[in-house]
């Protein structure tokens, strides 16, 4: 059973009995089947994950390419296209686990962080960072920031309910929790360190903006397995 749902959920709503629930799927027609048991729900919410996590790649690989405005323009947009994933994900979870309002503050802190991370993305664009700078540069430390600590409580929360290495599913779980709390530390020390030498370190700065989206990815495809072959949220 997945750690954010209640334990007192009943049997029939968790698809334990439904021959569609070996396939992480459910009969549409039972009204007591939980949203995120819903086809539609866990296609989004991982296909989400995973865009925020390879669309940082690209927008930092590009880094590594020669200078021009269309590539600039190229990449902040891939990081607002992966920023807006990372964002859906949080608000679909937000409005989906109601039951515990720690786990909605919890959630609430990577929904900021993630608007955050919009923020920061916008703030790249090469006309706009030509204006202000700052706003690429601290949108990124802030959103890191609040993503990192929110991501660290819910390992703590995976830790506290099982152990992280206790089953399958809470050492998976750890894993997209995890990949996203390594992820948004890479960004945030990469981001410091750019924001103190964006030149005479950039080569540093993108190996740990690289790291961070490796980890993003990672939780992405951990999220994915959790979905699609052992059928939990």
């Amino acid at each position: 059973q997945d750690w954010r749902i209640p334990k007192n959920l009943s049997l029939l709503a968790s698809g334990v009995f439904h021959p569609w629930g070996k396939m992480g799927l459910q009969d549409p027609l039972l009204k007591e089947v939980p949203v995120y048991d819903c086809p539609w729900w866990r296609v989004t919410h991982a296909l989400s994950f995973m865009t925020g996590g390879v669309t940082f790649i690209f927008g930092t690989y590009i880094y590594y390419l020669p200078a021009s405005d269309f590539l600039s323009y190229l990449s902040a947009w891939l990081y607002i296209i992966g920023s807006a994933g990372f964002l859906y994900v949080d608000v679909q979870e937000f409005f989906t686990f109601t039951d515990n309002r720690w786990l909605r503050l919890n959630i609430c802190m990577s929904m900021i962080g993630s608007a955050l991370y919009i923020v920061g993305s916008y703030g790249f664009l090469p006309d706009v960072a030509a204006v202000d700078p700052e706003t690429g540069i601290q949108g990124f430390i802030w959103g890191s920031f609040f993503i990192g600590v929110s991501q660290a409580w819910k390992l703590l929360r995976i830790q506290g309910d099982g152990g992280i290495c206790g089953s399958k599913d809470t050492a998976t779980a750890a894993c997209v929790e995890g990949g996203a709390c390594l992820g948004a530390w890479g960004f945030f020390f990469g981001t410091i360190l750019y924001w103190y030498s964006p030149v005479e370190q950039l080569q540093l700065v993108l190996k740990f903006w690289m790291t961070g989206s490796a980890f993003f990815t990672l939780g992405g495809l951990s999220l994915t397995y959790r979905h699609a072959v052992m059928g939990v949220c």
